[in-house]
C-alpha cells in the first residue's frame, strides 16, 4: 500500500493529523490498520449537586443528591464534602439513595468540622452507579436561623470507576428559612399579619409564600392570622 507521507512539526500538529484518519480494513497482507484518535472535544464528567430545601427555625430538613454522568462510565465510589454554616445549620443524619442501593453500596458520614461534613461510599460492590439520587442529608435549623438562606457547599467531589479516577464537578444548594414572623422583630402579630395583606395585594414585595403554591394570596393571610392567634406556624 502507498501512503501518504505527511510531515508534523509539532505534537499538536501530529495530533491534529491523526485526528482525522479512520480504521481502515485490511485490502491485502500488505496493508495496515490505522486507528482513528478520538477528538479532543470529547467531553466526560461526573458531577455531584443538590437542590436544597426549605424549613423553619428548630425544624430538621432533608436535602436530596443527584449523580450525573456525561460521556464515561459510571463511578463505582465517590466521595463530597459538605460545608455550610453552623450558625444556622446543624448536621442530624445522613442516608443512601435509591442508586446507592441499586448498586450494592452504602453511606458513611463523618464530621470534619462544625461546618463541614464528609459522605462516602461503602462497600465492596464492583457495580457503577446510575444517574440519579444518591443520597440524602438532614440538618436542623438552629433557633437563630429565623430568615434568609443558607448555602450547602459540595467541596472536594471525588469519584472513580475500575479504570481510576473521574472528573467530578459540584454544585451547592441552599437551605432556607420559614418563618411566620414576616417583619423579623421576634414577635408574630397584627403587623406581620399586615405585611402578609399587602403582599397579597402587591403593595410590598411578595416573599413569604407560606403554604410553598408559588403565590401569596389569601390563603397565606390566614396562615399569618393562626400564627398571630397562637395557633403555630405550620410548614
Amino acid at each position: 500500500m502507498n501512503a501518504r507521507p505527511f510531515r508534523c512539526n509539532s505534537l499538536a500538529a501530529l495530533l491534529a493529523a491523526l485526528a482525522t484518519l479512520s480504521v481502515a480494513p485490511a485490502q491485502s497482507n500488505g496493508d495496515a490498520y490505522i486507528a482513528k484518535i478520538p477528538s479532543a472535544g470529547m467531553t466526560s464528567s461526573v458531577t455531584l449537586s443538590t437542590s436544597g430545601a426549605t424549613g423553619a427555625p428548630g425544624q430538621t430538613v432533608e436535602i436530596p443528591f443527584n449523580l450525573s454522568i456525561t460521556g464515561t462510565a459510571a463511578p463505582t465510589a465517590f466521595q463530597i464534602d459538605l460545608s455550610f454554616d453552623p450558625g444556622k445549620l446543624n448536621f442530624a443524619s445522613a442516608r443512601v439513595g435509591a442508586q446507592l442501593t441499586s448498586a450494592g453500596k452504602g453511606l458513611s458520614s463523618s464530621v470534619i468540622s462544625s461546618g463541614d461534613v464528609r459522605l462516602s461510599t461503602t462497600g465492596t460492590s464492583a457495580a457503577g452507579i446510575s444517574n440519579g439520587l444518591v443520597a440524602y442529608a438532614s440538618f436542623t435549623l438552629t433557633p437563630q436561623f429565623v430568615a434568609g438562606s443558607a448555602p450547602v457547599t459540595l467541596v472536594n467531589c471525588i469519584s472513580g470507576a475500575l479504570g481510576g479516577p473521574l472528573a467530578t464537578g459540584c454544585t451547592a444548594g441552599t437551605i432556607t428559612a420559614f418563618t411566620c414572623d414576616i417583619n423579623g422583630d421576634s414577635v408574630i402579630n397584627i403587623l406581620d399579619v399586615q405585611s402578609m395583606i399587602n403582599q397579597a395585594l402587591g403593595v410590598i414585595a411578595a416573599v413569604d409564600d407560606l403554604n410553598h403554591d408559588g403565590v401569596v394570596n389569601v390563603a397565606d393571610v390566614q396562615k399569618e392570622i393562626n400564627a398571630a392567634l397562637g395557633l403555630g406556624c405550620p410548614y
